[in-house]
């Protein structure tokens, strides 16, 4: 039996995103591209180290569009749970979907199979990803 910890399956998404640690004097942001996504958290390759326990808001670029129409972005708040080597692990305990403008007409570039991957992992949301919101 394996030593798996977590219990949310999860999503082998590449998607841009951006991160702002919060509470912090010197607050650290950067630009970063997820490895992975589940209803709990996520897991990114990211610009900077980030501390382990610290808070942060990400803000991705959602790979499905609102009503076929309006491209999506998610934000988030979290705790770092891991950190290394400029991989950084964060715990949800919140989240957002927020519309975003377009941008030339474009919308956020995935691979086909990233695109599809998503678009599945988006039909199946209400029972696999169920995030949990505090609003």
């Amino acid at each position: 039996m394996g030593n798996e910890r977590r219990t949310k399956a999860r999503y082998p998404l590449e998607l841009t995103l951006q991160y702002q640690t919060l509470g912090m004097q010197d607050s650290i942001s950067g630009a970063g591209r997820t490895v992975n996504v589940s209803s709990s958290g996520v897991f990114f390759a990211a610009q900077h180290d980030i501390d382990q326990g610290a808070r942060v808001k990400i803000t991705m670029e959602w790979p499905t569009l609102l009503n076929g129409i309006t491209p999506l972005q998610l934000v988030t708040t979290g705790k770092v749970v891991r950190s290394q080597d400029l991989n950084v692990g964060v715990e949800f305990d919140w989240y957002q979907f927020r519309t975003m403008k377009r941008t030339t007409g474009a919308v956020p570039s995935l691979s086909a199979a990233a695109a599809r991957e998503a678009a599945h992992a988006a039909k199946t949301s209400a029972a696999a990803f169920p995030l949990r919101n505090a609003g």
